[in-house]
Order: C-alpha cells, then structure tokens, then sequence
C-alpha cells in the first residue's frame, strides 16, 4: 500500500474513532457486562457471585408440587383446577408482568394500525384543509411521553376526569329527560380508569394507542401515495367500486408497509415502561406491571442487579424469537412487487 493510500486510511480511521469510542463506552461494553452480571448474583453492595443459569431458572423455570394436586382436590377445586397447581413458578409475578406485556402488545397493535390506516384512506385526498387535519391527528407522536402521561392521568380521573364527568352529565341529562319520569334512573358507573385491576391496562393501551396512531398514519399515507394512479384507473373502468379497489388493490399492495409497521410497533410496545411507572407504579394488584418495570423494580429499586440483567436479556430474547416469527411467516401475506 501507497504512502498516500496509507494516509488515508489513517485519516478515515481517526474521523470514525470518536463515533467507536462512544459505541464502545456506551453501547458494547454495558452490554457485555450486563450480560455477565446475568449469570451472577450481584445486589451493588458485594462482589458479583456467579450463579451460572440460576438467575433465568428462577424466573422461567417451575416447581414440580405432585402433593398439591390433593390439596387442591381437599379443597373443592376440580381435577383441572388442582392438576394447574402442580407445576408452581418459581417467580409467580414474572409470568403476571410476561402476560400484561403481551396483552398490552397486541392491545396497541390492534388499536392503532387498524385506525390509522383507515385514517390515512380518508385522508389522502387533495381536499381543502387535509394538512390541517394530518398535522392534528400527528401531534401526540411529538409531544413528550411524560406530558401525554400526566394529561391523561387526569383525563382518567375517577372523580374529576374529562371521561367521567361527560359519563356523568350524560347520565344525568337522560335521567332528567327520560328516566326518572319512568322511574328507572340509570346509575353513575363512576368508572375507575387506573385503580381499577380489570380497567387499568386497557387504559395504558388506548393511551399508548392514541399517541400511536399519528406516526403510523403518516406511514401509511406515505405508502397510500406511492401507489400508481393507473391501478385506480383502470379499476374504476372495470367497474370495481371503492371498497372493491381498497380490499382488492389498496390493502395488498400496502401488505409491507402493514408488516413493517406490525414489526415496529411490537418491538415498541414490548419494551413499554414509562406508562406503568408514571401513571399506575405497576398497579393495581400488579395489572399493569410489565417484563421492563419489573426488571426495574428488581434492579434499581431492590438493587438485584444480577436478576434484573437476566430479566432484562430474556426481554431481548422475547422480542428476537416475535420478530424471527414475523420474519418467518410474512412471506405467506406480505406482497412484494
């Protein structure tokens, strides 16, 4: 190699080298040392132990308790109900963060890709005012998690919330006009938003959902456009209809937009935390406790750094193994030109 080749190379080395050595200090090596710290029982106050898988058997693995099953029938339960209690977990609260991680994910996806596309198909038109409408449905994606929180931490207000007190007046105004004078007045549901178990992580998805939507609208509007005028065109001269050319022409060709969209809004959603931990702290009765408040409640607050790392790298593997299978199956339903 040239001198001057030689040079360059140098030169090329340097410029990337502040970039690596941030990569490094903040990226490769925590990674490397949380992983390490996985395998070990580590609490800040002594030495790292090693463990080896003991940190990943106590949060996955199950007790095997045969004597349980004749407890349970002693009790009354069925045979189905007392032969569930054989196998015991290890971490009961892990598998309640696992399942409201999940149920929260397919929430979210639910509530907002559906909508937004339906958004997008009405709004990719040249109509006066579009823009208007487009920046306004878009505004939530860029207002800051913990502003939206705290707003609707008081939107859900049991007693002063925007929701309730319309819920209220409605049900008064119809007492007053109807009801009463038959003499059936309807009760004040007064509904519990986020200190109710059965209707607190619900909330967290419509939320996450409403802020959500705008950023998968512009997306698929993005995608809407992109699509050529011919193909509508010559629909319509083949006497197709407009729900004809959505279900026939639109929704297959927007299939890659749908799946990348399907792929990022699920790595999102199951990575979820600030939510829980500015509006419930996980609650009530750990329902909207997930996978990533959990391993802070371990880590950060219990100071169990060893099992909070283990927690922390089965969220990775959690979110590797739905991604692979997204992958695997989406050449049965994505459409590709």
């Amino acid at each position: 190699m040239s001198k001057s080749r030689t040079r360059e190379a140098i030169e090329g080395y340097l410029f990337l080298l502040p970039n690596l050595i941030g990569f490094l200090i903040f990226f490769a090596i925590p990674l490397a040392i949380s992983f390490y710290y996985s395998f070990t029982d580590y609490n800040l106050f002594n030495d790292p132990k090693w463990v080896g898988l003991s940190n990943y058997g106590k949060a996955l693995g199950f007790a095997f308790t045969p004597g349980s099953y004749q407890a349970g029938i002693d009790a009354g339960k069925s045979w189905f109900e007392a032969a569930g209690n054989i196998f015991q977990p290890n971490d009961p609260t892990f598998w309640t963060a696992l399942q409201n991680t999940i149920v929260y994910a397919l929430g979210v996806l639910a509530f907002s890709i559906t909508p937004a596309f339906l958004l997008a198909w009405m709004l990719n038109s040249k109509l006066r005012g579009m823009t208007v409408f487009r920046a306004l449905i878009y505004i939530p994606v860029v207002a800051s998690i913990v502003g939206s929180a705290l707003v609707w931490f008081w939107i859900y207000n049991s007693t002063s919330g925007v929701i309730n007190t319309v819920v209220t007046g409605t049900v008064n105004g119809l007492n007053t006009l109807i009801f009463n004078s038959v003499g059936h007045p309807l009760v004040d549901p007064q509904i519990n938003w986020l200190t109710s178990p059965d209707l607190a992580l619900l909330s967290l998805i419509i939320m996450t959902s409403w802020a959500t939507i705008g950023y998968d609208m512009v997306v698929f509007l993005a995608a809407l456009q992109g699509i050529p005028n011919h193909l509508y065109e010559a629909a319509t001269i083949d006497g197709a209809g407009r729900g004809t050319i959505l279900t026939r022409i639109v929704v297959p060709l927007m299939t890659p937009t749908i799946f990348f969209l399907l792929i990022t809004n699920t790595i999102t959603s199951l990575q979820i935390f600030s939510e829980p931990y500015i509006m419930t702290s996980g609650g009530p009765a750990n329902s909207t406790l997930t996978i990533v408040y959990y391993l802070y409640q371990k880590g950060f607050q219990r100071f169990q750094m060893g099992y909070g790392a283990s927690l922390a790298w089965i969220v990775f593997g959690l979110i590797f193994i739905v991604t692979l299978v997204q992958f695997r199956f989406s050449n049965r339903w994505v459409y590709e030109e």
